[in-house]
């Protein structure tokens, strides 16, 4: 066995040495003297969130390059602490046990032995924990000088939970249904608590979310209470049959359906759990065709997409193969200096001679604004190189889509070809700061987005909720716990910086609040203080659980994130904030969108913070009524 290893030193690369008390000696010298290390070693948990009363295992990952092994005389002391994120002080602190600490023999060996036997118990969460999201700090000492060799924040991190009720199973009897046929289901409710639990009431539903504004009132109509107080001893579990609970709706053409169960607590006050069906596909009687798409499908089939409305595909007078503009800043501030890029070339077979090329800016009647020549008697030969041009034009001060029309002509002046390129001219503000409900609410934004990049103006965003409920029984198949809720709102979370990453916005310009998806109305309702925080039945937690927040484990409270608003206004002095409008139709969370904002720039305004420039812009598109 190969008995040499190399090991990451802070700030001086890498150092190989031979097992030998000598080369020890001068690692740990060095390890010492040094920034702390870190070798690469992390640990995981057993699963990525507890309830209340679970135990919390832990055990060792090497990096996957490790080589070789540690020398034989060499053995370190390992010790983790856990601590509530945002908070330094640890909550306990314990050795790693022998079977999951790394051993003086070969890493990869250790590795590779019975992951399950690899994990060892550390914690088991009180009762009264926190609820939100924890990490397990590491540090590696030397045994025989007590020399710290490094430490590492955040070597693993796992979410604390509290859920009293699980709906394990609703089953529908049918997958097809024709219109009118009678559905029946089987639902399955468990307590997952170690006492009684009593009076619970089961209701079953067309699906709808009971704490979201609109749909809960549109659905009232279908709900059927399965068993009005129900009693479930601890650990126990009940079936629940319900037969002829809904009939299949009245449809014109195949269509989706969904049916939901909601567990409420005995005052009809509290969700308990909610979980939903499988997809039902309804049939008028004897039709067949189109077969519907699920609701997360924008089109219903490819024939539906009509991609001659969508501006990447440009129509034949704004494209030419002998003119080709960048199209990487077509918009502008009005009363600006904006350039034009152009590339010329000959796609023909016969020389160009003479070429001349002139740039003319238009207004939305053709009135020329400017003329410019770009190319003045040069010739073209065929497959050539193209020619990169580029001019400056000074851009109205009112707002309107222009036109820089550029045209070739020989030395006849015979007119060879032309192509045209659209130009934006909107006032534009010096920064903007978005706030949006969910992660999808940006592209409400898109072409003030653009412009704002293009421009170089300083654009933020920020997400109130991380979006985790909304379709995530369809992203995983099934009804969503508290684990699967909490990567659904994480995936949701990337998908928006990259999806804004597209358009230009940084990483860093993109904040989030870690917000339960449909919980706003009752934290701004019904949970003002950071003592009284709101308890999502979905993520089954009352403080944001997620990595990388403004504010770890942030309170579900209204004080606390309408503090977080003023504090991120004050951050970014934006000249324009834009937020939802308060009459949004169909969601509270956009709704109570505009209201955080508002609160937070009124109290602002009380404190003397608010800039006399600052204006707040409110997007109606929610409201289909007023603005179709």
């Amino acid at each position: 066995m190969n008995s040499s290893y190399c090991l990451p030193i802070s700030r001086l690369g890498w150092i190989c040495a031979r097992a030998s008390v000598l080369a020890l000696s001068l690692w740990t010298l060095l390890v010492a003297a040094s920034a702390p290390a870190q070798t690469g070693l992390r640990l995981v948990t057993d699963r990525p969130a507890y309830n209340v009363g679970a135990d919390v295992s832990v055990r060792f990952i090497f990096p996957s390059s490790a080589k070789g092994s540690a020398p034989a005389s060499f053995r370190a002391d390992f010790v983790a602490a856990i601590r509530y994120d945002g908070d330094d002080r640890s909550i306990t602190s314990f050795p790693l046990p022998g079977n999951v600490a790394p051993s003086a023999g070969n890493p990869t060996e250790d590795q590779n032995k019975d992951p399950v036997k690899r994990f060892a118990r550390v914690w088991r969460v009180p009762p009264a924990a926190k609820l939100g999201r924890y990490e397990i700090d590491l540090q590696e000492t030397d045994p025989q000088t007590h020399q710290v060799l490094f430490r590492s924040a955040g070597a693993a991190s796992f979410i604390v939970y509290t859920k009293l009720v699980r709906i394990e199973q609703i089953k529908l009897d049918e997958t097809f249904y024709t219109s009118g046929d009678p559905v029946s289901s089987t639902v399955t409710v468990e307590n997952l608590t170690n006492q009684t639990l009593s009076g619970l009431r089961v209701e079953f539903s067309k699906r709808y979310w009971p704490w979201i504004a609109g749909p809960a009132d549109a659905a009232k109509a279908s709900i059927v209470i399965l068993i009005p107080s129900l009693d479930l001893p601890a650990g126990g579990s009940k079936q629940l049959r319900a037969e002829y609970v809904e009939v299949a709706p009245e449809v014109k053409q195949p269509s989706t359906q969904q049916y939901g169960v909601v567990v409420w607590d005995h005052d009809r006050k509290t969700v308990l759990d909610i979980s939903f069906s499988h997809l039902a596909f309804v049939r008028p009687p004897g039709v067949e065709f189109p077969v519907p798409y699920p609701d997360q499908y924008i089109h219903p089939g490819l024939k539906s997409l009509d991609t001659k409305k969508h501006r990447h595909f440009y129509p034949p007078e704004l494209d030419s193969p002998a003119i080709q503009y960048e199209r990487d800043h077509t918009m502008f501030p009005t009363g600006a200096e904006g350039e034009v890029r152009v590339s010329l070339r000959n796609p023909t077979s016969e020389p160009w001679h003479g070429v001349t090329a002139r740039l003319r800016l238009l207004d939305s009647h053709g009135a020329e604004l400017a003329n410019k020549f770009v190319l003045d008697s040069t010739d073209l030969n065929p497959a050539g190189r193209p020619l990169n041009k580029s001019a400056k034009l000074t851009l109205p001060s009112q707002a309107g889509v222009y036109r820089a029309v550029t045209e070739l002509r020989d030395a006849s002046g015979r007119p060879l070809a032309s192509n045209t390129l659209e130009l934006g001219v909107n006032p534009l503000p010096r920064s903007i700061l978005m706030f949006c409900a969910h992660e999808d609410d940006e592209g409400d934004y898109s072409p003030l987005t653009r412009a704002a990049v293009e421009n170089r103006i300083p654009i933020h965003f920020v997400y109130f909720t991380s979006g985790d409920a909304g379709s995530c029984d369809r992203y995983y198949e099934h009804s969503c716990g508290p684990s699967e809720a909490a990567n659904f709102g994480a995936v949701r979370m990337e998908e928006v910086r990259a999806s804004l990453g597209h358009l230009g916005v940084p990483r860093e310009a993109i904040k989030f609040l870690g917000l339960p998806d449909g919980g706003s109305g009752m934290i701004w309702y019904h949970h003002l203080h950071a003592a009284q925080p709101f308890l999502d039945p979905v993520l089954a937690t009352d403080h944001a659980p997620y990595e990388g927040l403004v504010h770890a484990n942030l309170p579900y409270a209204r004080d606390a994130v309408v503090d977080t608003v003023k504090e991120l206004i004050r951050e970014f002095r934006p000249e324009v904030i834009c937020t939802a409008h308060p009459r949004s139709v169909g969601h509270i969370d956009h709704v109570v969108n505009n209201y955080f904002v508002v609160k937070a720039l009124q109290e602002l305004l009380k404190e003397g913070a608010v800039s006399a420039n600052l204006s707040l812009r409110v997007n109606r598109v929610y409201n289909p009524k007023e603005q179709p």
